[in-house]
């Protein structure tokens, strides 16, 4: 079952890229000044590709979820969301 080792690859490739991603969209929060749409959909296009690929390698390692606390830490959209809870 040489298929089952080159899955695992595949899944830990996804899961490594997921947490570069996450990691260059809070420096681009960071540089954003603007807030507003621009950053909703940053934010809401990191979400969406890191739960693809939670979805796909059946959960992050503690890295990724570092990066994903990150990512949620410096969202001005998670207060937006907060104020409207």
């Amino acid at each position: 079952m040489l298929d089952t080792g080159l899955v695992s690859q595949i899944k830990l490739a996804s899961v490594k890229l997921a947490t570069k991603y996450m990691k260059k969209i809070s420096a681009e929060l960071e540089a954003v000044d603007a807030g507003g749409q621009e950053e909703e959909d940053l934010v809401l296009q990191g979400v969406r590709f890191a739960f693809r690929v939670h979805q796909f390698a059946g959960g992050f390692d503690v890295d990724t979820m570092k990066a994903f606390q990150e990512l949620r830490h410096k969202s001005r959209f998670q207060e937006h969301i907060n104020d409207h809870e």
